[in-house]
């Protein structure tokens, strides 16, 4: 009787396939950032809430004028404001809407005004704690009242470039006679500049540790921090020191779906700022650079992030638009208007929220224990039943270049089995 030669054939196959996923993989993370992006992937979708001054009080680049006078700016309102937000309700809306994430402004891009205190920040600008930095701390109590839910919070910080329209704080930080200060400035800061700004996210950092899932840089370009010393680095050194988990992106205006610095960005940017053709907002049309994980970020509201007195897509339109984002590898963060009282979104954009999630939330998605591999259930990529492999922080056309090849993979072992 001759010998069975197919249980050989079989396993020579997967000792090959195995080889090759692996190469593929170490490939694939010289070029992504360390933070881990998989319950990005998993959690599908989060909430940005733009909790900032200036949108609280109505104006945005979508408003006419775009900006509040200072003088309309005050300690007193301002600590109204963030002493008024509803943490425990807003984290409840959270929960019942399945959200996987909040990306909530700490900072003004324009005007600073942090909802959190932070020391460096009063040393260095002069102005006492509570009189721009609030004096509560906002965030911490955000993050706490989240974690609790399941819900994980990052952090927008436009601290690293931003506060051009606060002359003082500009001065503080060492950047007001460099010839900077336009309203999205391109010029990159001066060392010491740079010193005093990691000096003050440092300081958020360590406080928030792992209570925070990562931080999402605005206003950001590709220069920013090319200078040592204080550079890409210092940066990334900052906040995986304090939370070697944690996630970065950085907004970079001239492209959202690029990588600012290879090895560091693990999620793109990814921000709009009018109303997208959800079409073409996709990893398909617009992939991101150095295969970090796709993001988007689009507003919901009918005038800008925060803002506005209905919706302006209809749920089937942004159920789309995530489950085929999902599907070709990315994430999405969207943004209701909200109620600058409380914080909490308006009934109209939660309703809306709720019914996305409904609709997107309703597949499984089985998972192995085999490192950052998962086994995907749901009918991607036009097949039915487990189909292949996800790799966490790869870029959607990698992603299903390799699901296809395992897709393969598994037909012709089927085949072996005859």
């Amino acid at each position: 009787m001759k010998p069975n030669k197919k249980p050989r054939l079989r396993n020579l196959i997967r000792l090959a396939v195995v080889v090759l996923i692996g190469t593929f993989l170490v490939q694939i993370q010289t070029f992504a950032g360390t933070g881990d992006t998989s319950w990005m992937s998993q959690g599908k979708y989060g909430v940005f809430l733009h909790y900032q001054y200036r949108i609280l009080l109505g104006y945005s680049i979508k408003t006419k004028p775009q900006f509040p006078n200072p003088s309309q700016m005050t300690a007193e309102e301002w600590n109204r404001f963030v002493d008024g937000f509803d943490v425990k309700g807003f984290a409840q809306q959270m929960a019942e809407a399945k959200v996987a994430w909040v990306l909530f402004c700490l900072d003004d891009h324009y005007f600073a005004w942090p909802c959190a205190p932070n020391q460096a920040f009063s040393d260095y600008t002069g102005y006492a704690p509570g009189q721009k930095c609030s004096r509560r701390d906002l965030i911490l109590e955000l993050a706490d009242a989240l974690n609790a839910r399941g819900v994980k919070l990052i952090c927008y910080f436009a601290g690293l470039n931003g506060y051009m329209k606060e002359p003082k704080v500009l001065a503080g930080l060492m950047d007001g006679d460099t010839g900077r200060g336009g309203m999205n400035e391109k010029t990159p800061p001066s060392a010491a500049c740079r010193q005093r700004r990691l000096a003050i996210l440092k300081e958020y950092a360590d406080r928030y540790r792992d209570k925070i899932a990562g931080w999402w840089f605005d206003g950001m370009q590709l220069n920013t921090y090319t200078a040592r010393p204080n550079d890409w680095r210092t940066i990334e050194s900052i906040v995986h020191t304090a939370n070697p988990k944690a996630i970065i992106a950085f907004s970079y205006g001239a492209n959202e779906q690029a990588c600012v610095c290879p090895g560091i960005d693990d999620f793109t940017g990814g921000d709009t700022w009018s109303k997208q053709d959800l079409q073409r907002l996709t990893p398909q049309r617009l992939p991101p650079q150095e295969s970090v994980l796709w993001h988007g970020k689009i507003y919901c509201g009918n005038v800008y992030h925060g803002q506005g007195d209905a919706n302006q897509f209809r749920d089937q339109e942004l159920i789309d638009w995530i489950d085929t984002c999902n599907r070709q590898g990315g994430v999405c963060t969207l943004d209701w208007p909200f109620d600058p009282q409380t914080g909490l979104l308006k009934d109209f954009g939660l309703a809306q929220l709720k019914r996305i999630a409904r609709a997107v939330k309703g597949d499984k998605t089985l998972q192995t224990g085999v490192n950052r591999l998962e086994v995907r259930t749901v009918n991607q990529f036009g097949v039915e039943g487990p189909i292949g492999l996800q790799c966490y922080g790869i870029g959607g056309d990698a992603r299903e270049h390799l699901a296809r090849s395992m897709t393969a993979w598994q037909k012709l072992s089927e085949n072996l089995k005859d």
